[in-house]
């Protein structure tokens, strides 16, 4: 048993190192719906969320989450905003899906970013577990500071292969105070 464990963490991504990189962000628009609570629970907030986004009209989600608390935060209080890009969208469908759902720009940022295979849903939890603690190494090195945190998933209608992680580290906390507002 031990070893099947050990096999399916390793397939996951468990075992890998995580390459830290710079690069950019943003900017992206989005329109988002909001999770308060254990980080375990968003799929009952992304399924509700999914719904709202398709009667809104939009037929696929380049979906992204952006974590709005620190690390230390008690579970219950943590925030997040689970989002869809639309920035890519005719005019028209991004102005008819901005009058249905909240809607927010993501600024420009340079960022310290990361990937981590997705393998199936267990990727959600593991990926974090070995990108966070990389991040903060090198922006504790570095001394940066990011006000969020972003995760991006790819469309929803094909199974993503890399989950992407980024710290904006040229924004201010308040360039996401709409996010913070809805909650």
């Amino acid at each position: 048993l031990a070893g099947a464990i050990t096999g399916i963490y390793a397939w996951l991504g468990g075992f890998s190192t995580v390459a830290v990189n710079r690069g950019e962000i943003g900017p992206w628009e989005i329109v988002y719906s909001t999770h308060k609570g254990p980080y375990k629970n968003l799929n009952k907030s992304w399924t509700k969320f999914q719904k709202d986004w398709e009667a809104a009209g939009l037929k696929v989600c380049n979906s992204l989450a952006v974590y709005l608390d620190m690390p230390g935060t008690p579970e219950d209080q943590l925030r997040s905003a689970i989002a869809c890009r639309i920035d890519e969208l005719a005019p028209a469908e991004k102005a008819a899906l901005r009058g249905k759902l909240p809607a927010f720009v993501i600024p420009k940022s340079r960022a310290v970013m990361a990937t981590f295979p997705y393998k199936n849903p267990a990727s959600y939890f593991v990926g974090p577990m070995k990108v966070y603690p990389a991040f903060h190494k090198v922006m504790t090195q570095q001394k940066l500071l990011a006000p969020v945190g972003i995760e991006t998933y790819g469309a929803t209608n094909k199974p993503a292969e890399q989950i992407g992680y980024a710290m904006p580290v040229d924004s201010k906390r308040s360039d996401y105070q709409k996010l913070i507002d809805s909650f």
